[in-house]
């Protein structure tokens, strides 16, 4: 992690604990003489709201939006229990010793769900500093007509984890989604994919269009975020990846996948919610199997979790090693540990009823968003499984 990392991670726990700040008055920089008004929540350091880390906090999208509609009174897909199966399925490929050969491996995952804080998961900010920001390549996405955004200057992509970056500006409100982000020496950020996402919007776009995620979908959709762990209420479906969803199709809202299970598996894009009479025990240490103790904090927390998985469910947003949720990046790795929820299995979902299925179409994985989640999905598949003392997968 470079200094500029760690001074922001540190500067975000900080200030997740200080308070937050309506900013009903903030324009696209920080003059507090703009006249334009933002719904947007944000935590700042109110020593230095210039310099300090913004972590936006609303409900984002419409009303109508797959984000934001409860599914607990939704029908249950007929296959549900068959694509819930097949979606515990990890592919990878292997080679023998002493052999060129190499052989697709399917292995049945068995553990529970994770929670990721910091790897593999999205540093979210707005206001800061205007920063000049680069494209890498020739296929930027929705970048080739933006080059200055504000940011805070010690918030930085982390490229270890295909620099997934989302930005705000609260003026708008529109957010960015950033692939492979860094930043330079001279401050600025480069990237190689942008796609732009309307706050007031669906959420989602047209099918067979590339983000920053394997599905289509926004990094910041369905992330747990810190102001609403605190409050212990979640009203917004939350984003989960599978170890093996379906390969070459998906279903709305997803718009595009980077699954390579079964074809009958779960698709990118499928709503999931806990079961109704399914009861959440204490995780247990995979070691020892002993209980794993949780403080009261994390208790109440991880309820907050399990009632918006009842209520509003999950969409699935990509593939992972173990069934995965997503918290913010920086603001919430001292709240929750990752393994709250580890008693639970995908066993315990349950498939809302589809939309039919859309056919990947041939070539729409070789633009530079899709072909990166891939690679990002891949490798968090290398990830540690979850256990007692795993904080991020």
């Amino acid at each position: 992690m470079s200094a500029r990392s760690f001074r922001g991670t540190r500067a975000a726990l900080v200030l997740a604990t200080i308070g937050a700040l309506t900013l009903a008055g903030c324009g696209g920089g920080d003059d507090p003489t703009t006249s334009t008004r933002s719904d947007l929540e944000v935590v700042v350091n109110p020593s230095n709201a210039s310099q300090g880390v913004s972590v936006p906090e609303r409900r984002f999208f419409a009303a109508d939006s797959p984000w934001n509609v409860r599914i607990d009174g939704s029908d249950v897909d007929p296959r549900s229990s068959q694509m819930i199966s097949l979606a515990r399925e990890r592919v990878g490929v292997v080679q023998r010793a002493g052999s060129s050969e190499l052989l697709t491996q399917r292995r049945v995952v068995n553990e529970g769900v994770y929670i990721n804080t910091e790897r593999w998961t999205t540093a979210v900010v707005a206001g800061g500093e205007p920063t000049k920001l680069v494209c890498r390549q020739l296929v930027c996405g929705d970048g080739a007509d933006t080059t200055i955004l504000n940011i805070p200057s010690d918030v930085d992509p982390d490229p270890r984890y295909d620099g997934w970056f989302t930005i705000f500006d609260i003026s708008k409100p529109i957010a960015y989604d950033l692939w492979r982000a860094r930043r330079e020496d001279d401050g600025t950020i480069s990237y190689q994919f942008m796609r732009k996402w309307d706050l007031d919007g669906s959420g989602f776009q047209a099918p067979q269009t590339v983000s920053a995620r394997g599905s289509g979908l926004p990094l910041f959709a369905g992330l747990l975020r810190p102001k609403e762990l605190q409050a212990g209420l979640i009203t917004h479906a939350l984003a989960i990846s599978v170890p093996g969803p379906a390969q070459g199709v998906f279903v709305k809202p997803a718009s595009s996948t980077d699954g390579n299970g079964r074809l009958s598996s779960l698709p990118e894009g499928a709503r999931i919610r806990l079961k109704a009479n399914v009861t959440v025990p204490l995780p247990t240490d995979p070691k020892t199997g002993k209980p794993i103790r949780l403080t009261a904090q994390q208790r109440r927390m991880a309820d907050a979790i399990v009632a918006a998985l009842r209520t509003y469910g999950g969409i699935v947003v990509d593939r992972a090693a173990v069934p995965t949720l997503y918290a913010q990046r920086d603001v919430t790795s001292d709240m929750i540990a990752g393994n709250e929820l580890a008693a639970l299995h995908l066993d315990d979902f349950e498939v809302v009823k589809l939309s039919p299925r859309i056919r990947l179409t041939p070539g729409v994985t070789a633009a530079p968003s899709a072909a990166a989640t891939a690679s990002a999905s891949a490798s968090a598949s290398a990830s540690p499984s979850a256990s007692a003392s795993t904080k991020d997968q």
